[in-house]
């Protein structure tokens, strides 16, 4: 038969270090993410903080015993509120199997082992006892190997130093921060379609910033139906699409292309742009600009 506790003690050993390594490459880019938002989007990883399969299983394994649920989510609160989860509840789990061998061992004459951990969150000896009869190794082995999972969270900056849930920000803020994203981030050609739909106006220019930078560094290819951002992004190469035959949605076509400075696709741009020319004359008459 071999060594098989011995093997499974490597095994578990090598399976924890993995959940460990996943854990730093996931925070990694939780940092990541924040840099390139440049702290617009806030990252984090909770480690080892999701424990619903666990809490799941673990009630599963004792039903029938009258054990309170409530002791079990107490127990898991205690083991995620440490500052190394993973760790504590691996000596849970040692003092679980403890438990569970000392009735393969002893079944009519029952020494509860040392449970420090289950003990000081409130499992009296009737409740390690109950333990100790309805654990099987089966039980066991099917509790050990589910993870306690990592949980990232995000958040979006409103003012220095003051942030709110990521899903509680505006679309524009949502939009603006994941572009900056995108934008600071190296890479293959990225390609983006409607980046303008949830913009805000006020950081058109910060965002074009952006632009300017990204160019730099990987080739950009934007889809718009609005030219705030082929102008203010300086855009090399434009291509105007348009409907085969006007009115009908039924094929489209390259209607023209070129650099900005070509007098045809500057034409284009103005007639798209907020209310074409009239509307840009219109403006400057009221407010001379």
């Amino acid at each position: 038969m071999g060594a098989p506790e011995s093997t499974f003690r490597g095994l578990r050993t090598a399976w924890r270090a993995a959940l460990v390594t996943r854990s730093n490459l996931l925070e990694g880019q939780c940092n990541n993410l924040t840099q390139f938002s440049e702290n617009l989007i806030k990252a984090t990883l909770k480690k080892s903080f999701s424990v619903e399969d666990v809490a799941a299983k673990f009630k599963g394994l004792l039903t029938g015993t009258n054990i309170r649920g409530a002791k079990l989510d107490a127990l898991l609160a205690f083991v995620t509120g440490n500052i190394n989860p993973l760790e504590l509840w691996e000596a849970v789990l040692l003092e679980l199997e403890s438990l569970m061998l000392t009735v393969q061992r002893s079944p009519n004459a029952f020494v509860p082992p040392a449970t420090p951990i289950l003990t000081s969150a409130g499992f009296t000896a009737t409740d390690l006892e109950r333990i100790c009869r309805k654990l099987t190794a089966e039980g066991w082995i099917e509790l050990a190997v589910t993870p306690l999972k990592d949980t990232p969270v995000f958040e979006y900056r409103v003012r220095e130093s003051e942030y709110i849930a990521f899903a509680d920000a505006s679309a524009g803020q949502q939009a603006t921060a994941l572009l900056w994203v995108l934008l600071n981030q190296p890479g293959p050609p990225l390609i983006i379609d409607q980046p303008e739909d949830d913009l805000d106006n006020k950081v058109m220019p910060q965002t074009a910033e952006k632009l300017w930078a990204a160019k730099r560094r990987r080739q950009l290819l934007f889809s718009s139906h609005n030219a705030n951002l082929v102008v203010n992004g300086d855009a090399d190469l434009v291509i105007s699409c348009d409907y085969r035959v006007t009115g009908e949605q039924s094929g489209g076509t390259v209607k023209l292309q070129g650099a900005i400075d070509v007098q045809a696709v500057r034409e284009e741009i103005a007639a798209v742009m907020e209310g074409g020319r009239e509307a840009f004359k219109l403006r400057k008459e009221k407010y001379g600009f």
